[in-house]
Parts: structure tokens; C-alpha cells; sequence
């Protein structure tokens, strides 16, 4: 039996995904994400992973969704932690790089040239002071399932250091991440421990709601922003970024955010589609 994509979104021509919680959850796809993604190549369709999770590098998801059966070009994987990556390198090439985060973030920031101070495992069992606190130029924050008493205190130190220049910035502001057994913290919730101990504000969020994925991804695909729509779980980041940059918003009812959300959604960003999953924008070919 044939499928083919509903005609509520045949004239989207340019396809934005986030990851979690739209297209799968950990290892699992979610109903209708396999189909909808195998239509749409098939169909030549411009198709992009939008991601806010730090965790892996674009090579890492590039193999997670191969394993689910979907080739996409690397390129076409937009992280927060590889943009994150290359917004540092751009300003501060070779730079040094305190890092609450995991291995992903970690491999695209020496990927993209610059020195991680704690390139290593991390344990509470170490002395916290017995660290080269100086010459630090940015404490990076994203995701961290291996967060301990240790990093904590070592970032708080680094930040608090008022006669240092050092630079905060965030992968990402989501305070939650979906998983097949509930949500977990995510990487906002870093941002706010730190800043409540240091006492500094994180300078710069790079993933959504912010533009830049948003911007590479239409900039690529060199399609008009009416023809290009963002499908999201998440409606502060997904559906405002997405709105926010002026593209279409369609809202995925199988992650973070819950419909009743939707009523504390400010004038002018709601949603312009809103669904319960991608088998929703499926149909069968009559025969």
C-alpha cells in the first residue's frame, strides 16, 4: 500500500525536524517519522534535522537515523553543539574551553580547533581545587547525564573569577528532554545552576528559539520562507523560533510541550499547524 504526504502540506517544500520527541525517542522512531521522511525523499524534498540536543556529534545522528533506516546528509544535521562549536572558533579561534556537556559537544568543539581544559572523566572523588582555574577564555554548557559535584563547582569557580574575562555560553535553554520513561533535565537546567552560584548570566544561547539553525537551514535550502515549515515538540523553542524567524510552525503533540500550552502561547506565535504525530500527515493512495 502506497502513501503519500495529506494535501494540507503539499506546497511545504522545505522540511525542518527536530529530533527528540518529533522524529524519535532515544533509539525508537516515532509513528509515522519513517514514512513521512521516505515520501519526502522521495520526492526530492529539502529535509533537515534541527536539533538542540548537545549530546552527540552530526556524524553520531547522521548513524542514529541511518540505523532507523533514513540517509541524510551530514550538512544537513544542524546541532547546537557543532553551531555552538563553530560560533566560538569564528570569534576565538583556538580558544580554551571549560565544558559542562558530553562527549558530542566535546568532539565538535576540538573539531572545530579549540582546546577542552577537562577533555577527561571527571570524578567527585578528586580534589575540586586541584584544577588550572586561569587562562579559561569560555565555560560551554549543554546536556550532562555525568553532571557531579566536581564540574559544578569547577564551573562556578571559573564564572565567579571577577578579574577574568571568561565568556558564557549555552548549547541550548530546553530545561527538559524527552525519553521513552519521561522527561529529564536538559540543558537549560545547567544554565540555571550556574548562574544562581556564580552569580554571571549566561551571554549567548545558541540553539532554538535563537535564528541560526533556523537561518542555515532556509539559507540552504534556498526555498521562500511561506514554503518552508518547522516541526516541533517544543513549543518556547520550535514553534516561537520557528515563528520568531517568520517560517511555518507546525506543532507535534508527541514530545515535551502538551496542548494545553497552547493557551499561554503570546499573540502571534501559536502554532500554524497543530498535530498529533507525523502519521498524522500521512495519507493512503487511492487505488
Amino acid at each position: 500500500m502506497n502513501s503519500r504526504i495529506e494535501c494540507a502540506f503539499n506546497e511545504i517544500d522545505a522540511w525542518l525536524f527536530d529530533g527528540d520527541g518529533v522524529l524519535y525517542k532515544e533509539n525508537e522512531p516515532l509513528p509515522g517519522a519513517l514514512e513521512v521522511l521516505t515520501i519526502l525523499q522521495e520526492q526530492q524534498k529539502e529535509v533537515f534535522l534541527l536539533t538542540n540536543n548537545s549530546t552527540k556529534t552530526r556524524v553520531e545522528f547522521q548513524e542514529k537515523l541511518s540505523t532507523m533506516g533514513v540517509e541524510l546528509e551530514e550538512k544537513r544535521i544542524l546541532t547546537s553543539a557543532f553551531l555552538t562549536a563553530k560560533f566560538i572558533s569564528d570569534e576565538s579561534p583556538n580558544a580554551s574551553v571549560y565544558v559542562i556537556g558530553e562527549g558530542g559537544l566535546k568532539k565538535e568543539l576540538e573539531d572545530a580547533g579549540l582546546r577542552i581544559v577537562n577533555n577527561y572523566p571527571e570524578r567527585n572523588d578528586e580534589d575540586v581545587f586541584d584544577f588550572a582555574f586561569s587562562n579559561i577564555d569560555y565555560v560551554v554548557t549543554g546536556m550532562d547525564r555525568n553532571l557531579n559535584y566536581v564540574k559544578i563547582t569547577r564551573a562556578m569557580n571559573i564564572l565567579g573569577n571577577i578579574d577574568s574575562d571568561i565568556r558564557f555560553i549555552a548549547t541550548n535553554a530546553d530545561i527538559t528532554f524527552p525519553t521513552k520513561n519521561g522527561l529529564i533535565p536538559g540543558g537549560g537546567a545547567m544554565i540555571d545552576i550556574l548562574e544562581k552560584l556564580s552569580g554571571k548570566k549566561v551571554e549567548k544561547i545558541v540553539g532554538k528559539p535563537q535564528p541560526l539553525m533556523y537561518e542555515i537551514a532556509v539559507d540552504m535550502a534556498k526555498c521562500p520562507k511561506e514554503k518552508v515549515m518547522m516541526f516541533g515538540d517544543r513549543l518556547e523553542t520550535d514553534i516561537v523560533g520557528a515563528k520568531n524567524f517568520g517560517i511555518l510552525a507546525c506543532f507535534v503533540n508527541s514530545g515535551t510541550s502538551s496542548l494545553d500550552e497552547l493557551v499561554k502561547m503570546p499573540s502571534g506565535l501559536s502554532p500554524d499547524v497543530i498535530i498529533n504525530s507525523l502519521l498524522d500527515i500521512v495519507g493512503e493512495e487511492k487505488s
